[in-house]
């Protein structure tokens, strides 16, 4: 039987958990009846040495190259050509992409190829959209609700992005379904043995009669992960109580970091807080870690939540209108905080740090959980059926052997 061939398609490789959720399908999906490709628009990011070696990757700017004069949206419509071209060459048969930037070119260029198309969105875009659209952002909002309303299938990470997407460009209620992230928790369970050479962060308490609380958050340095707002809660936590030996690490890298650095210094938070960049490890941090910290201001479904629970650490979320509140079943999971409230992270951080016995008994419920429901195996196999379905005007390609 043939296999059917799916083209993956995302701007980078860069760490964002867009990214990682295409590093896991296309590692976790069934080679006896898929043939994955991927399409980059530049071949940059930490996260290339994890692609898989059988997956093919076509890169715009290796195919292309750069534009040599600069027309208004000359480098958007040799992109759409350059994808549809490689549909064809390569014979794929249906197109997935994550993220509305990267559906802008696929979606439209899977069209021009005659090729079906899926899609999914991967933040709340009432309150996600603005900040990345950039320029053009109306047009932008138009083209995509035509695009998404003429492709085989959307899919939308959380019950609450599905909604809001509806709202905001216009969805029809059965071209759209929820598809949510998985992560590969045997993975993360071996990674977090590892060892983590910082000796900031392992080293024992500085000052006798003191105890130190660990806190890792993880995510793209941007404004909207909040991290400023983590920083403020630690200024409140050591003021308040200052026996207390706090220790933060934010894994990750992004355009905010000389922003943060800023204001740790303002704080006088250095020997507190420090920022060690994208981690291959990651789940050894969490897996050290007392508390797990997502200070998001918005969220579609966040990976790294499920990856510290999987960690069997216990996680504090702000409450998004979308992700941590289903990831963490309304609280019972984790604690849920409220959105750009500095000072209650600061006050659910003393709570957690007050009562560790019952931090530890609610972190392995969220272990459990996440193993029993959140994985990306089953995540694998729901995408494979919706692509086989998507695909499904090439007979018998990809369906499941009986």
């Amino acid at each position: 039987m043939q296999r059917l061939r799916v083209m993956f398609a995302i701007g980078a490789m860069y760490g964002g958990g867009s990214e990682r959720q295409i590093i896991q399908l296309l590692k976790h999906l069934d080679r006896t009846r898929f043939e994955p490709h991927l399409y980059l628009v530049s071949r940059t990011g930490p996260l290339l040495s994890q692609i898989p070696e059988d997956v093919p990757v076509h890169v715009f700017s290796e195919r292309s190259g750069d534009a040599r004069i600069y027309v208004p949206g000359l480098n958007y419509r040799r992109r759409i050509a350059d994808y549809a071209a490689c549909l064809k060459q390569t014979g794929c048969h249906v197109s997935y992409d994550r993220t509305f930037l990267m559906t802008l070119t696929a979606a439209a260029g899977a069209e021009l190829a005659g090729v079906p198309a899926v899609s999914t969105v991967v933040t709340d875009p009432e309150r996600g959209f603005a900040p990345v659209a950039g320029r053009f952002q109306n047009l932008k909002r138009r083209r995509l609700s035509r695009l998404y309303n003429s492709m085989a299938q959307v899919l939308a990470v959380s019950d609450g992005a599905r909604d809001a997407a509806i709202r905001f460009y216009g969805i029809r209620h059965d071209r759209i379904r929820t598809h949510r992230n998985g992560v590969d928790v045997a993975f993360i369970q071996e990674q977090r043995t590892q060892q983590i050479e910082n000796d900031w962060w392992t080293a024992a308490c500085r000052t006798a009669g003191s105890r130190v609380l660990r806190v890792v958050s993880a995510g793209r340095l941007n404004h909207d992960k909040g991290f400023h707002l983590l920083v403020e809660a630690a200024a409140e936590l050591t003021a308040q109580e200052p026996q207390l030996d706090l220790r933060i690490a934010i894994l990750g890298e992004g355009e905010n970091r000389t922003g943060l650095m800023n204001q740790i210094r303002s704080k006088n938070l250095t020997e507190q807080i420090q920022l060690p960049g994208f981690q291959k490890n990651a789940a050894a941090w969490y897996g050290s870690a007392d508390l797990f910290v997502l200070p998001s201001l918005v969220e579609g479904m966040p990976n790294v939540l499920l990856e510290a629970m999987a960690s069997g650490t216990a996680v504090i979320a702000a409450d998004c209108p979308s992700g941590p509140r289903e990831i963490l079943d309304h609280g019972r999971l984790g604690t849920l905080v409220p959105v750009n409230d500095a000072a209650a992270l600061c006050v659910a951080m003393q709570t957690a740090e007050a009562d560790r016995e019952r931090l530890q008994r609610t972190a392995e419920s969220a272990r459990d959980t996440v193993q029993a429901d959140w994985t990306v195996q089953k995540a694998a196999a729901e995408l494979e059926e919706i692509l086989a379905v998507a695909a499904g005007g090439h007979g018998g390609i990809g369906k499941r052997a009986r």
